[in-house]
């Protein structure tokens, strides 16, 4: 499970404040476009789409994969697969690279070790993967009454090497701050901050999996 239980095809209109105001500035996408490769790349917990159409280029399709029927937004010129990231419906080296965006098989309080393993097998050996995930110690984090952050040294120990993001959480009105601080935290209070510092930790790996 995610550190925040998810939401989104409940709440879509809160899943949509969510998206546009994590790493508003853009720099977990921007970073991500560069350590992608051309060819065919696998998103993981693709939620809505948000972040495969903004990685999508002429010379790199992005393949979206989502186990939740209700986040699946097919207005998006996206490839469309649900299924879970334990179980991957791809062959053997199908992928040249793979990521995730704080998605649900990660480190702390779950045991992310089959989606590894998928991971490793659909993307051909040498493909980057690409794990996005909160890495504490700012305001957004802070805001929490227990520990939201990825185990780092869970990352570590198999191979991955973490990258600092600092970026920022920023809404675009007090009033859309107010309901998702709240739906995240509880009581935030009338006037919550629009602007949170916000450290992104990106793992990256490279795959194991076939030639």
């Amino acid at each position: 499970m995610s550190v925040i239980p998810f939401y989104g095809a409940e709440h879509p209109e809160l899943f949509a404040i969510e998206r546009a105001a994590m790493d508003r500035p853009g720099l977990v996408v921007d970073r991500l476009n560069e350590l992608l490769p051309r060819g065919i790349v696998l998103d993981v917990g693709a939620g809505d789409g948000f972040t495969a159409e903004r990685l999508t280029r002429q010379d790199r399709t992005v393949v979206a994969v989502e186990p939740a029927s209700g986040m699946i937004d097919r207005a998006r010129p996206l490839t469309w697969v649900q299924a879970d990231a334990e179980e991957l419906p791809f062959g053997d080296g199908a992928f040249q690279g793979a990521y995730a965006t704080w998605a649900y098989f990660f480190s702390r309080g779950f045991d992310p070790a089959l989606g590894i393993a998928e991971l490793h097998r659909t993307v051909r050996s040498g493909g980057p993967l690409l794990i996005a995930e909160n890495l504490g110690g700012d305001e957004f984090c802070a805001l929490a009454s227990s520990d939201i952050s990825a185990d780092a040294t869970f990352w570590a120990r198999r191979g991955f090497r973490p990258e600092i993001i600092e970026t920022e959480f920023a809404f675009e009105t007090t009033e859309d701050a107010l309901r998702l601080l709240t739906f995240y935290f509880g009581d935030v209070g009338p006037n919550p901050p629009t602007r949170l510092s916000y450290r992104v930790g990106l793992f990256v790996g490279r795959s194991r999996g076939p030639n």
